[in-house]
């Protein structure tokens, strides 16, 4: 399903400054030493990590799906609606997972705390593979339209392009590394790499280009 990408992006904008705080409010007393009847239980630390190694994910990555459905970053002289019309926005899994999520903390069993990294693990599953096909073809995108816009370009110009290119990237890295939150320096770390692929891809000769090449 495809939706007009300026509401969508709209939308994306909201889960992005909702992602953190929902994160953390959810996670709030995970980690903590429980007390029933005057006796010390498992610490909730210890159980969660059990589960994650169980399941093969962890908590944190189930409900960060939030900031996963973040956009890749186009280009400053880029329009949305020059990217392929039939790219998959991944709507669909997207309110897949959140409806289940929703209903796993809405029905939470305080003896299983973490049952919906079972049930959820699916959707979470399908969800992940469409927003990763989603990015490389964005990605690709980017990268046809750049070299069009690179090469109509003059000398001094294509060379302050790749200087602010390079400078995005250093910027992410550097964000990257004084962030504490995991997800978001993922985040920041990956449009750092799209900002490198974009550089070496206009570096290449446009003979090297390949129409079936993948990102």
């Amino acid at each position: 399903v495809s939706l007009n990408l300026n509401t969508y992006w709209a939308v994306l904008y909201l889960c992005g400054v909702m992602a953190q705080s929902a994160r953390e409010e959810d996670s709030g007393e995970r980690g903590e030493v429980k007390r029933v009847l005057g006796r010390q239980q498992e610490p909730e630390k210890a159980r969660l990590n059990s589960s994650e190694k169980r399941h093969g994910l962890t908590w944190t990555e189930m409900h960060a799906y939030k900031d996963r459905m973040t956009f890749p970053i186009l280009p400053t002289m880029m329009a949305v609606e020059e990217l392929p019309k039939d790219i998959t926005l991944c709507d669909t899994v997207f309110r897949s997972l959140d409806r289940c999520i929703d209903k796993g903390i809405e029905s939470e069993n305080p003896a299983h705390p973490y049952s919906r990294m079972v049930i959820c693990k699916p959707h979470w599953i399908r969800f992940i593979k469409c927003v990763k096909r989603r990015d490389e073809l964005v990605l690709r995108g980017v990268k046809r339209w750049e070299r069009s816009y690179y090469s109509s370009l003059d000398e001094p110009s294509r060379n302050e392009y790749l200087e602010d290119i390079s400078t995005k990237m250093r910027y992410f890295l550097y964000a990257a590394s004084h962030t504490k939150d995991d997800e978001k320096k993922k985040r920041l770390e990956t449009n750092a790499q799209h900002c490198a692929i974009r550089h070496s891809n206009l570096l290449k000769p446009q003979d090297e280009d390949a129409p079936s090449a993948m990102v």
